[in-house]
């Protein structure tokens, strides 16, 4: 069994991968993100030449699996195209018998790799402390609702969002 470990942008800007000598892996949406940044261009190409990274493209079925179990864990919105695809690749790699491990300060990432069983790490900040589902609720009528409305439609308040936690 292999070990890998899979990084997001957050163990970019610590400056992880360029003072280990750890072979990494990311994603191509990952990598887009870094690559607007001039700072990370030359940095990256030389981890690839070195060998100490490889951007992996997930799979669309394990891409089409994140989507599908995170949805009702978080918000679409609480996870970019770039979050999917760290989780899609755990997902992949995972499928084909290796270890992983996700480093990331990314608190929705988190979320769904806890309730997804994918092993995380955080890099800077402690890490969630819990996980659960984000719902939409009325501070005014308690009403809980599963669209994703800004107003209740009972009495017209506006929606909040919180954690409903969940007991591992």
């Amino acid at each position: 069994m292999d070990s890998k470990i899979i990084i997001d942008s957050t163990a970019f800007y610590a400056g992880l991968p360029f003072r280990s000598l750890e072979r990494y892996y990311t994603t191509p949406q990952i990598n887009d993100e870094l690559q607007k940044i001039p700072f990370f261009s030359t940095r990256i190409e030389t981890l690839i030449n070195s060998n100490r990274l490889q951007i992996v493209e997930p799979s669309s079925k394990a891409v089409e699996h994140i989507m599908k179990n995170s949805l009702n864990i978080e918000n679409k919105k609480s996870l970019s195209d770039a979050d999917m695809s760290i989780l899609a690749l755990a997902y992949d790699f995972i499928a084909a018998n290796d270890s992983v491990m996700v480093l990331t300060d990314d608190y929705a990432i988190q979320n769904v790799a806890r309730k997804l069983d994918i092993s995380y790490n955080p890099l800077v900040y402690s890490g969630i402390k819990y996980s659960g589902q984000w719902i939409n609720f009325c501070s005014g009528c308690n009403r809980i609702s599963k669209s994703t409305d800004k107003v209740c439609i009972n009495c017209g308040n506006p929606l909040k969002r919180k954690l409903q936690r969940r007991h591992p």
